[in-house]
């Protein structure tokens, strides 16, 4: 005899960022939150990102083609979906700024309060009088299938991030009679292209990077063994996780 299906599980509507659209989905259960885990666990950014993009795949009820949504928009769905699941705050065990005190304690987060602000950006920069260069958003599938650089760099982290979301921020590069589009340029082309701009041409699209939609939470919190004030902002899937 099988056993029964002991829940009904609800569905639920929500709108994506960048386009406006509603979706429905419905929560991850048991079984898809213990595949999230154990690649929480590895600390292998790609790992963590196939995970959550097999979860949205089976828990998105609505037609949606999850790798040409932004990147933003996926950290958005998912969160979402995880307050739906697990519960609509979020506890971190944060630690103390004080270097006398450095208490740990447990801090309750509202997913409620954790937005997404898109803001006016200008995606077109000209190269010169012949080139124009077209930004976008980066898509899902744009950083899921970025190569991983396993070289030793003394680059800092932060650059190596700019640098790479930059290579996903290219669209096209437009002349009077061609359109050249990145997405059929080879990985090796692109990084030869971004390579040859100037530094300020390349300002323009670090502008751009630095500008681009996150899930963020910025708040603060009074330690309750100093009363130190702490600022605190977190970002990312892994923070929210």
């Amino acid at each position: 005899m099988a056993l029964p299906k002991l829940n009904q599980t609800p569905s639920y509507e929500l709108t994506v960022p960048s386009t406006q659209e509603k979706i429905k989905f419905r929560p991850f259960l048991v079984k898809e939150q213990k595949i999230l885990l154990m690649a929480l666990e590895t600390q292998d950014e790609k790992h963590i990102l196939q995970s959550i993009y097999n979860t949205l795949q089976v828990c998105i009820l609505s037609e949606c083609n999850i790798n040409n949504l932004a990147i933003f928009d996926v950290e958005y769905i998912f969160l979402q979906m995880r307050g739906k699941s697990v519960g609509e705050s979020l506890d971190l065990k944060l630690k103390c700024h004080s270097s006398t005190c450095e208490h740990e304690q447990v801090i309750k987060i509202a997913l409620d309060d954790i937005k997404i602000e898109i803001l006016e950006q200008e995606k077109t920069v000209n190269i010169n009088d012949e080139y124009t260069l077209n930004l976008k958003y980066p898509t899902f599938n744009d950083i899921l299938n970025s190569p991983v650089d396993t070289k030793e760099t003394t680059a800092a982290p932060e650059i190596s991030d700019i640098y790479t979301l930059s290579l996903n921020c290219l669209e096209s590069l437009d002349t009077e009679e061609e359109k050249f589009i990145f997405n059929d340029e080879t990985h090796e082309s692109k990084e030869e292209f971004l390579g040859s701009l100037t530094s300020p041409q390349f300002e323009n699209i670090m502008k751009f990077v630095e500008a681009l939609p996150k899930l963020k939470h910025n708040f603060y919190f009074d330690c309750e063994k100093c009363n130190e004030n702490n600022n605190y902002n977190i970002q990312g899937l892994q923070d929210f996780f």
